[in-house]
């Protein structure tokens, strides 16, 4: 009988979320990414997929699933983010974990371009096995909703506020 495994990010993302920041989780942590048993909730801690390869991709944010937050690898492949035409790779750094003992931590990533262009205005994270292991499906993970901003915002916004101070 193959077991029911999922892909589940442990910790939320520290938000805001702007172009060329590290994306990081709470805290200034990095992002961890665990293999979990989808019955017991337990973090899968060996056999071959405590041991396997996750790629972090971008997701649109209005990609929900069902209430049950079901959805199948079609929908998930096809709420998948590519990058503008013309534009860099959606995702810069290293998008690759490797799980050990089922946990893996995503080291340096940001985003090259703001989430104003797709249908949702936001993103999300996604986390998919990368080699498929006979005879086990895991399901991929994806993380809350986000908006990416340019710094320019986050700049302006620093000026408004000491502009009205020394006015």
């Amino acid at each position: 009988m193959s077991r029911s495994l999922q892909l589940k990010f442990v910790n939320n993302l520290s938000l805001p979320v702007f172009i060329g920041a590290r994306i990081e989780g709470e805290d200034c942590s990095n992002i961890q990414v665990a293999l979990i048993d989808a019955i017991t909730g337990q973090t899968v801690i060996s056999g071959p997929e405590s041991s396997t390869k996750v790629e972090i991709v971008v997701l649109e944010g209005d990609f929900d699933g069902d209430e049950n937050d079901n959805w199948t690898v079609e929908e998930f492949k096809n709420n998948i983010v590519r990058e503008r035409e013309g534009k860099k790779p959606l995702l810069t750094g290293d998008a690759f974990v490797n799980l050990k003992e089922g946990t893996g931590f995503v080291s340096e990533i940001s985003f090259t371009d703001n989430s104003s262009w797709t249908r949702s205005r936001r993103f999300r994270l996604g986390a998919r096995v990368v080699d498929k292991i006979d005879g086990t499906s895991i399901r991929e993970a994806k993380t809350e909703s986000f908006i990416v901003r340019d710094h320019r915002g986050e700049c302006k916004h620093l000026f408004l506020i000491s502009f009205d101070l020394i006015f």
